[in-house]
């Protein structure tokens, strides 16, 4: 489409400027000369060349920004989208069981990720679902099926990351997703650490209710 109006530019530009050419050699070539005929008609040509050469640039930049501005929306779009699985994944480890709700919920943003998700966001997320459909096989999600799924959201992230953000470069991508795989990591060690602190508080006190 772009080359096409490109194309029509450019064939538009040379009939104007033979017909120009044809202009002159009429007026000071074939002809008589006129008086101040030059001065007019160069006056003439000069304003109409302005008028079609600002045209142009108007025209184009007014397609540049309708473009960017598309981009910006896809951008906000696919940001949201992303942001929604992420969330209703970790409703659905937080419930730990299987609720037919946020299941239908998550069916519907898995379409909506087909239409604007890239396809390293489509194939970890394949592997999120694959996670949540072996945890939830006996109804209910245990805490190794939980440190599982988070796991494979961390890679959905990554990915996610990658898109939103165009890194390119492979040397920062894999730095980037070590570092998130890794805060994965300390986000399960921080949930055993608070574990850990209430299975004391619970024999502190029990140990307190024995002595009295």
């Amino acid at each position: 489409m772009h080359r096409t109006r490109d194309l029509i530019y450019m064939l538009f530009s040379i009939a104007i400027g033979g017909a120009a050419y044809l202009a002159f050699r009429e007026m000071f070539v074939e002809s008589e000369p006129v008086p101040f005929a030059r001065e007019v008609v160069l006056v003439f040509l000069g304003a109409v060349a302005t008028i079609y050469l600002t045209a142009v640039l108007l025209n184009r930049q007014t397609e540049l920004e309708l473009r960017k501005e598309g981009q910006v929306i896809i951008l906000q779009q696919k940001n949201d989208i992303y942001m929604a699985c992420i969330e209703k994944v970790a409703k659905i480890v937080e419930t730990a069981l299987h609720n037919d709700d946020l299941i239908d919920e998550l069916r519907v943003l898995n379409h909506k990720l087909a239409v604007l998700g890239s396809s390293d966001v489509i194939a970890s997320f394949e592997n999120v679902l694959d996670t949540l459909i072996s945890g939830l096989r006996d109804g209910k999600l245990n805490s190794e099926d939980g440190s599982n799924i988070m796991k494979a959201v961390a890679e959905m992230t990554s990915a996610m990351r990658r898109d939103i953000l165009e890194e390119i470069a492979a040397g920062n991508v894999r730095i980037t997703r070590e570092a998130i795989l890794r805060n994965s990591n300390r986000m399960q060690d921080l949930d055993r650490i608070e574990f850990d602190s209430s299975e004391r508080e619970l024999h502190q006190k029990e140990n307190g209710n024995a002595r009295t």
